[in-house]
């Protein structure tokens, strides 16, 4: 294993709703996307076959390998430090746990482990940037309030249920070092499930990237 990532979605009681969402809101603040990143979107947006996760021979260093341009860039909207220090609070226990007791167990949120690679770039070059551009949130890292659950989770669905094969085929592409066992399917309705858990239970939901 490499470096751990930990998509995690954690159900919000309505009584720290507020707090929760201005501690997101200031970490989207402090993660903005960098020119270099802004350009490698536009350009996957124009042309979708511009991006691509395979390593490549390094023209400059015989013998090695690296990643095409625009691949780590991409790959970094979906970790930046300030939201991924938030994500710890709720994987963390102890003084480093956050503030408002709130536990990721299997009645409060759901977890996807990845190998070095975040889960929801996957996803996003698995669905390609036309659908990709129609997720809320900012890169994979979402806040929603409860009493905005149930109008949001239609959108979701429409986007991520039943992902064609293509979308499959390109979210496995993403995926590599260690995640052979991944079940796409689940990656897909990662979203949509951290919702529904969310809506039974009358509260909101918080899903972040945190580092391991």
């Amino acid at each position: 294993m490499g470096v751990t990532f930990f998509w995690l979605s954690v159900c919000i009681p309505p009584e720290h709703a507020s707090e929760v969402a201005a501690s997101f809101a200031a970490a989207v603040a402090a993660s903005p996307v960098s020119p270099t990143a802004r350009q490698v979107l536009d350009r996957w947006r124009e042309a979708p076959g511009s991006l691509s996760p395979e390593a490549v021979p390094d023209p400059a260093r015989p013998g090695f390998w690296t990643f095409p341009e625009g691949t780590e860039e991409f790959e970094a909207l979906f970790r930046p430090e300030a939201l991924s220090a938030f994500g710890q609070g709720f994987i963390r226990t102890g003084p480093e746990a956050n503030g408002w007791g709130i536990q990721l167990d299997e009645d409060h949120g759901t977890v996807m482990i990845t190998d070095r690679v975040p889960a929801p770039a996957a996803l996003y070059f698995g669905l390609g940037p036309a659908q990709a551009a129609r997720l809320p949130g900012h890169f994979g890292a979402l806040f929603v309030a409860p009493s905005d659950v149930g109008g949001l989770l239609p959108t979701l669905e429409a986007v991520l249920e039943r992902p064609s094969p293509e979308m499959l085929a390109r979210a496995r592409r993403w995926l590599r070092g260690s995640n052979t066992t991944l079940v796409l399917e689940e990656l897909f309705s990662f979203l949509p499930h951290a919702l529904r858990k969310a809506e039974a239970r009358k509260e909101g939901v918080l899903v972040l990237i945190a580092r391991g």
